[in-house]
């Protein structure tokens, strides 16, 4: 018995050694081959955001060709005409970029006079700052959009990447409990097929529950800032749908674009904490009142947990790293379930 005992406690450090070192190999590999695993994580998290549109097609005897086409050619001409939208306004953004460049410069002159800086002085400052930024390469954003242009293609193929995964999965769907069945046996594709289906189902319900709430957040957001007269305001709503699907920190930097260009604006500090005041309400009222009561207990992470995976995803594929972090951290969470060494491990990412 002792022996036996003995045996388990020298084997504990080597299983624990052993995942450690598959976890830093499998990190490793998944940010060095970021230009696959990226699209592909995309094309997996709208394959499961179209499960809902799918199977309502299911049920009226659509054809599965039929429905992939119908799903895959709505979600291209939604983002064709968004990105229309969206083009006139950046365009017109990049536009006006250098009135925007000489009002920051005013103001910033005028707070300067403050400590005794004359307003000459002060557009001196502002000027050598900026000219210091661009020889250190950090450019400021109206190159930054240039440069983003510039990487045009390369969004473009991950795009076709992304299209073309989320074809072959839902070419797939229909057939994949059958070839499981083939090549685990009936035992371990069951087992496999119900850790997969509460995935689809979680993630289902939080990207459409998720998708409603950030709507209202993007639609309110433009509403507001139509009324209060600041520019691009369609622009600053798509901004804000875009970013709360980030948990915790989306909303706030969402904020701040449009607070700056209210500034701009008008030149008057209490106009813009006016808008600030406005865009704080939505989201205070949108995401701390609004999704707890209609997500409920959603996806039952731990903030702490969703904190350290977006720091972790941010890291190892930046915003897009972000935006997936939650349904990646909670497909891991509900896979770990069904291994019962890592249960005190799922006990501490669970919120309660």
């Amino acid at each position: 018995m002792e022996q036996e005992t003995a045996r388990e406690n020298y084997g504990r450090p080597q299983e624990i050694a052993a995942w450690l070192v598959i976890v830093v190999l499998v990190t490793l590999i998944v940010k060095t081959l970021s230009f696959i695993f990226i699209p592909l994580s995309v094309a997996v998290l709208i394959f499961f955001a179209v499960g809902i549109p799918m199977e309502f097609l299911k049920r009226f005897g659509v054809p599965p060709w039929l429905r992939i086409l119908l799903v895959v050619s709505f979600m291209l001409d939604g983002l064709y005409w968004v990105g229309v939208l969206l083009q006139a306004n950046i365009m017109e953004f990049v536009r006006q970029l250098p009135v925007f460049k000489q009002k920051l410069s005013e103001y910033a002159a005028i707070e300067l006079q403050s400590f005794g800086v004359t307003v000459e002085q002060g557009k001196g400052i502002l000027d050598a700052f900026i000219g210091s930024m661009e020889g250190k390469k950090m450019e400021p954003l109206g190159s930054f959009l240039h440069a983003a242009g510039g990487s045009f293609l390369q969004f473009i193929g991950n795009f076709v990447w992304v299209v073309l995964f989320l074809i072959f999965m839902l070419a797939e769907r229909d057939g994949m409990e059958n070839r499981l069945k083939n090549a685990f046996g009936n035992r371990r594709a069951e087992r496999i097929i119900r850790v997969g289906g509460r995935i689809s189902q979680s993630i289902e319900e939080y990207l459409g529950l998720k998708t409603l709430i950030s709507l209202l957040a993007g639609v309110l957001t433009a509403i507001a800032l139509w009324l209060f007269g600041v520019q691009f305001a369609l622009l600053w709503g798509v901004l804000a749908f875009v970013l709360n699907f980030i948990p915790n920190i989306g909303a706030l930097i969402a904020t701040v674009p449009p607070v700056v260009m209210a500034l701009f604006q008008s030149g008057s500090p209490g106009f813009s904490l006016l808008v600030t005041s406005a865009l704080v309400a939505i989201h205070l009222v949108v995401g701390n009142y609004l999704e707890p009561k209609i997500m409920g207990r959603g996806l039952n992470l731990s903030p702490l947990v969703i904190l350290f995976a977006l720091i972790f995803w941010g890291w190892m594929w930046g915003g897009v790293g972000m935006l997936l972090a939650v349904p990646i951290i909670a497909a891991v969470n509900i896979a770990l379930e069904e291994y019962n060494p890592a249960m005190p491990l799922v006990t501490m990412t669970r919120a309660d």
